[in-house]
């Protein structure tokens, strides 16, 4: 896998997704107790987080393979439409292909989170055709556009952009120009995706397509010959679930890829992850079995995470052990600064750094947000010698070894590395960062390195703690409940 990885890190292909945008918000709150209005909970609004859904989350998940991709798709004229332009800009999609209409509203679906649970889900959506004027001016614009693209993804996910007209429309224009088209499915009418090249339906999906059971290896097997037949398509990739994924190939033969046990936290988003790599796969010619290891390890670690989320290619490195370790050694996170410098130009290097004693929610919200300032994060953590000159000796509580570990099961962390110093200086020095953060009990001019930062035109600056939450703090209360 460490060779395909590389291969396609240097995919130079061009991606067209087609179909439904939405707009994922999450309410982050808590529940304490119940009204006295009625027998339900109280929520505790504390935070919102909005986030590419539908449609945009398979163009962000393309977008983090580092390849060039567009989304073409329908918005209302609506804040809600106007914050998917900005996140897909963020995530660097290109937006010149998404028609707001003022005759719609933008589909955004409203999570309440409380203590890592969704509570309940609010939808807010027109799930009705677009129009004869919207879907002409699509088939334009796509008409003009589809030869700067290799491979066309159409997720449909029936909130009214893939009409049974239009989806047939992108079919015809693509396959007039050469361009296979793969379908992630939603509708009961195979005839609907009539010439495209594969169909991605899963395990309920292919039930309702065919109207035939699917409970067996068996029946799934003669259930995707069947749906094959009536769209017409060259292939069909069944997603099962913990049972994996099945590829049957254009000449019969057929494919299977059983999924890791992980634990799952959140299965939101995970057939957007399968169905992008699955694009990637056959964008780049792979043989069939190699497409459902790849869409089958992707999905796998998006379950592991909360909410509507991308996957990487330096995850499925990390997945497949061929990616350097995240602790790494001043010299090894140098090189790796290298070829990241190289092969991103431009990208940003958030830096930070701490004692990092006892892991706490703090810590953790904390680096979270550091992550999100750029495209890199690293930790720098003091050794236990430069943690004893600053605290006294009765610290650290936790080992170096231990603390850069716990650190390094962060996913929003890249590289931790320790240093000896009483300060980071030396190491940010080395490092060159474009960010540099600390907490927000610090004054910038008081953060070390500040100058190093700031003489190469980068930004220093700072991040709001959580409230009382300190490994001193959570020693001392400890320590006054052994004593009680």
């Amino acid at each position: 896998m460490e060779n395909l990885i590389k291969q396609l890190k240097l995919c130079n292909k061009k991606f067209l997704v087609v179909g439904d945008a939405m707009l994922d918000v999450y309410l982050h709150g808590q529940v304490s107790r119940i009204s006295p209005e009625a027998p339900v909970p109280v929520f505790k609004y504390e935070s919102r987080e909005n986030v590419l859904g539908g449609a945009a989350n398979v163009a962000a998940n393309v977008a983090a393979m580092e390849v060039d991709v567009a989304l073409l798709a329908v918005t209302g004229n609506d804040d809600a439409g106007r914050q998917i332009i900005e996140l897909l800009g963020n995530k660097g999609v290109k937006t010149d292909l998404v028609l707001a209409c003022d005759n719609r509203i933008t589909t955004m679906k409203a999570r309440l989170v409380s203590s890592g649970q969704q509570i309940t889900r609010i939808d807010n959506e027109d799930t009705s055709d677009i129009d004869d004027t919207c879907e002409n001016k699509l088939a334009d614009m796509l008409e003009a556009a589809i030869d700067s693209y290799d491979i066309v993804l159409m997720s449909d996910y029936q909130k009214g952009l893939l009409s049974d007209s239009f989806a047939a429309r992108v079919i015809d224009i693509a396959r007039k120009h050469g361009r296979k088209v793969i379908v992630d499915v939603k509708s009961r009418n195979p005839a609907k995706y009539a010439g495209a090249y594969l169909l991605k339906p899963n395990r309920r999906e292919l039930a309702y397509m065919t109207d035939m059971p699917v409970g067996t290896h068996d029946e799934v097997v003669t259930a995707m010959k069947k749906l094959r037949e009536l769209a017409g398509c060259e292939a069909v990739i069944a997603t099962l679930s913990g049972d994996g994924m099945m590829y049957l190939d254009r000449d019969g033969s057929v494919y299977e890829s059983n999924v890791e046990a992980r634990q799952v936290r959140d299965v939101v988003g995970a057939g957007d992850t399968a169905f992008s790599y699955i694009g990637l796969g056959i964008a780049e010619n792979l043989r069939p079995q190699t497409v459902i290891t790849l869409a089958n390890a992707a999905s796998s670690i998006k379950v592991t995470k909360f909410g509507t989320s991308v996957v990487t290619l330096d995850e499925l490195e990390d997945m497949f052990g061929s990616r350097p370790a995240k602790i790494q050694t001043l010299d090894g996170l140098l090189e790796q600064l290298a070829r990241f410098r190289e092969r991103k130009p431009g990208a940003k290097i958030v830096f930070t750094n701490g004692c990092f004693d006892i892991l706490h929610l703090g810590h953790a919200r904390y680096l979270k947000e550091a992550r999100k300032l750029g495209d890199m994060l690293i930790v720098g953590v003091n050794s236990d010698a430069s943690v004893k000159r600053l605290k006294g000796e009765d610290r650290p509580i936790n080992h170096e070894n231990v603390r850069m570990a716990m650190l390094a099961e962060l996913d929003f962390i890249d590289y931790v590395v320790k240093f000896e110093d009483d300060t980071p200086y030396d190491l940010i020095k080395a490092v060159q960062p474009d960010i540099l953060v600390k907490g927000g009990d610090y004054k910038i001019e008081d953060i070390v390195g500040h100058d190093i930062v700031e003489a190469k035109g980068g930004l220093v600056t700072t991040i709001q703690l959580v409230d009382g939450m300190s490994t001193t703090n959570i020693i001392n209360a400890v320590n006054a409940a052994h004593h009680e």
